[in-house]
């Protein structure tokens, strides 16, 4: 038994002495080919420098034809390396500042510079296949063991332990949107085979830190510009997906383009913190309404970034835009937006009189006066007779039924509900409606959050819940809320009163 434990010993001194010389081997390698690349980007060599990525990660970049041209090399368009490109090109020795071996076969470089007076970093993922070692996305290292379903145009890529919280219903409307956005902005019937033939790439990520471990960013999602990838937390992250689907569309265009218009189609197509266009729409009038932010202080790069951070510049920035797409052709407004993209320091300069002046020739006023008096007659038409949900009872309307405290009565389009308090406490509570057996055995992201966990998801795909505060109209399938009335900011007896 001595003899037997000394073998095994040397046995086990000599496996993690060939692991720990492989790892060194590889960690070696890994820098240099990262050097190498770097070389090959300081000489302009970028067609030589797109082979230091892997097969799979140029593929994705190029599958769907859209290109930068602002830009050296898309498959790296994230890189600060890239994106500043002739200042950063002086400054790639050496290539990596620290490295971690991740497993025998992934690793993480970091790759860190000062340059006036700025810290600069990018990590770079790094893959051994076939002897050689490659560059990847982050993406495919964290989600290597990850399963992954398909729909008509996505490829679905979700962390294990998600796999309750996708629902064929919610599959059918991201597909829906992709056809609903795609008409809207003139994509034509073979893009659209392209599509679902290339698939999208969507990485359903179980936390925003992951997200963040794979973007540098702590967000809910992102459309990844480099490898035309939706990577989110969120499912289906419909104004990520609509990112995607404008630079889809155009093709060929600079890699910047003025936050107030490209945020601002984004919400307007597709929505925010997943919150449909329609349950937004309320809210963004208020808030320009009651001059919470005025509009011209929001049109440049950096007066947009200035009320970002409240989300403000969002909501407004989407109603306008839905003006705009409502009030022009769509091409006129695609050309528009590609005016307004470019280089992100000639951006950055960019007047707010210059922007205006974009603004008028695509919409044919002489004036911004003129254009704004236009603004607030859309918005009236559009609050007094468009809206989704109001306060007080449909005239002429039908009782539909009757339970307990709750009325529902009906009228053409409208469907209106009458709740009474059961006791002194104002009314409060969610009606669970709209049962699915396709919702079986799934889970709901949305009904988690308004439950706590405390009520089981029983594939009821709609919820109305309500206090005297305000009501709102949820599809628990998709995770979004369709529409919002709340009486703290437009106060209405017709909504809420004591009796």
């Amino acid at each position: 038994m001595k003899n037997f434990k000394k073998v095994v010993t040397v046995s086990i001194i000599a496996f993690l002495f060939i692991l720990n010389f492989g790892s060194s081997l590889k960690a070696e390698k890994d820098i240099v080919m990262l050097t190498g690349y770097f070389d090959l980007l300081t000489s302009e060599n970028f067609e030589s420098a797109s082979y230091f990525w892997a097969e799979e990660s140029r593929e994705r970049a190029t599958k769907f034809g859209i290109e930068y041209d602002d830009i050296p090399l898309k498959v790296d368009c994230v890189s600060p390396i890239i994106r500043n490109y002739e200042t950063m090109r002086y400054f790639l020795n050496p290539a990596v500042s620290n490295q971690t071996i991740l497993t025998p076969i992934y690793s993480k470089l970091t790759f860190s510079s000062k340059v006036k007076d700025v810290k600069v970093e990018h990590d770079y993922y790094t893959k051994l296949e076939n002897k050689q070692h490659w560059l990847i996305y982050p993406q495919d290292y964290y989600s290597q063991s990850w399963p992954a379903i398909e729909s008509k145009y996505f490829k679905i890529v979700y962390h294990y332990n998600l796999e309750s919280y996708l629902n064929q219903l919610a599959l059918d409307e991201l597909d829906r949107f992709v056809e609903k956005i795609g008409n809207k902005l003139g994509i034509t019937a073979d893009d659209m085979t392209l599509l679902e033939k290339e698939k999208i790439s969507y990485y359903f990520c179980d936390t925003d830190e992951t997200i963040q471990n794979i973007t540098g960013y702590l967000v809910k999602g992102t459309f990844d510009l480099a490898s035309n990838d939706i990577i989110s937390a969120f499912f289906p992250h419909y104004h990520e997906i609509t990112h995607f689907l404008i630079n889809y569309k155009l093709r060929k265009l600079p890699l910047y383009t003025l936050p107030f218009l490209r945020e601002g189609t984004a919400v307007n197509l597709g929505g925010r913190w997943g919150k449909a266009p329609s349950a937004l729409q309320p809210m963004s009038f208020y808030l320009y309404h009651e001059n919470f932010v005025e509009l011209d202080s929001i049109l440049s790069w950096n007066g947009f970034e200035k009320n970002a951070s409240t989300e403000i510049a969002y909501l407004v920035a989407g109603l306008f835009n839905k003006y705009l797409t409502d009030k022009i052709d769509i091409n006129r407004y695609l050309e528009l937006y590609r005016k307004l993209s470019g280089d992100s320091n000639m951006l950055k300069k960019m007047s707010v009189a210059k922007i205006k002046d974009e603004y008028l020739k695509a919409t044919l006023f002489s004036t911004w006066g003129e254009l704004k008096n236009d603004f607030d007659k859309y918005l009236k038409l559009l609050f007094e007779e468009k809206i989704n949900i109001q306060p007080g009872a449909v005239d002429n309307s039908k009782v539909s039924f009757t339970y307990e405290n709750v009325t529902v009565y009906e009228d053409g389009d409208w469907v209106g509900l009458q709740i009474t308090s059961l006791n002194e406490t104002p009314p409060k509570g969610n009606i669970l409606f709209g049962f699915d057996e396709q919702l079986d055995s799934k889970n709901s992201l949305l009904l988690n959050e308004h439950y706590k966990g405390s009520q089981p998801f029983e594939g009821f795909r709609y919820g109305i819940r309500y206090d005297q505060n305000e009501i709102g109209l949820y599809d628990y399938s998709t995770n979004y809320l369709l529409a919002k009335y709340i009486w703290g900011i437009t106060p209405s007896d017709d909504y809420y009163n004591k009796d």
